[in-house]
């Protein structure tokens, strides 16, 4: 690989007890082409199982590539990424979870993207979902057409792009400090695309490891995750955007909400829960048809959630 000497693209990694997914991880980014220099670095935090000696392997095997972070105690995720950010020599940084993977142009492409887009501050794709056995499932159901895309389209779409997917500028020392303890990744997207746009590629350039992860629990959303979300939406800066903008945030919010009130239909079948979000979700915006639909589930909540679990079983 013929590069420049000066670190163009810091790979950051964060990682902890995914002893079965970070070599293939790790592997798919030693192989990258490129024609500029990069860097990976690995935010270890003190797996119970064999993942550090994993990462240390790779390290020894390639000490002129890979900086491994090895905390000598637990410092949680979102302490992890800062930390391997704020290690990052790059002009770019490219997240990823130790659980997903890259194909092997992604890091030229995204830094051509950027490198040629001054205006945007971020560049993602899409993705292909893979088991835990790393068996492929199809395209990623989050999929979005090739665009240039800007904050309010976060707020209205959520779910853009998965994490693994970005790489962006190396500003972080505007926000870095500002980061809450249990930020989730939308928040750190919205706080990057003040700074300017997304460009989103159509092209698969990454494996998105699907239900292994933290956001879910007993089948159903991890609730701490909800109340970042919940947040998120209740502290938008609306004089950043119009009347019709602020409207459309609140009806997007309000749809969320209906979502988790459908997921708690038919997984855990709370019906204290259940209630909250909808009667939630009128608060916010009302009146659309679902919400009459989830309205009419909160008069008998038990049948409720039998037809969405007949409904289920016949799909």
């Amino acid at each position: 690989m013929n590069i420049p000497n000066n670190i163009q693209v810091s790979v950051c990694i964060v990682t902890y007890n995914q002893e079965k997914y970070i070599a293939e991880c790790l592997e798919s980014l030693v192989t990258q082409r490129t024609n500029f220099s990069f860097e990976i670095i690995v935010g270890e935090d003190c797996s119970t199982d064999n993942t550090r000696s994993i990462v240390k392997q790779y390290a020894e095997k390639y000490p002129e590539l890979i900086v491994p972070l090895l905390y000598e105690k637990n410092v949680g995720a979102v302490e992890n990424v800062k930390q391997v950010y704020q290690k990052a020599k790059g002009k770019y940084i490219a997240h990823m979870d130790g659980d997903d993977l890259a194909k092997q142009d992604k890091l030229q492409k995204q830094f051509d993207i950027l490198e040629n887009n001054s205006d945007c501050i971020i560049c993602a794709h899409n993705m292909l979902l893979v088991d835990q056995f790393g068996n492929e499932k199809g395209l990623d159901h989050v999929l979005h057409k090739e665009n240039k895309y800007n904050q309010l389209d976060l707020y209205l779409i959520h779910t853009l792009f998965r994490h693994s997917s970005k790489m962006f500028l190396n500003n972080i020392d505007y926000y870095i400090h500002d980061m809450h303890p249990e930020l989730l990744d939308i928040e750190l997207h919205i706080i990057q695309a003040t700074y300017g746009n997304i460009y989103m590629l159509e092209e698969t350039l990454g494996k998105y490891r699907e239900n292994v992860g933290v956001t879910f629990k007993d089948q159903f959303m991890n609730l701490q995750i909800i109340k970042r979300v919940e947040s998120l939406y209740e502290t938008v800066d609306t004089t950043k955007f119009t009347v019709t903008q602020n409207k459309d945030i609140r009806k997007k919010y309000a749809h969320l909400l209906l979502s988790y009130a459908y997921l708690c239909s038919k997984t855990i079948q709370d019906e204290e829960l259940y209630s909250k979000f909808v009667k939630k979700s009128l608060s916010i915006y009302k009146l659309t048809i679902y919400q009459v639909v989830f309205m009419l589930g909160l008069l008998k909540p038990k049948v409720f959630f039998k037809l969405v679990s007949i409904t289920k079983s016949r799909k």
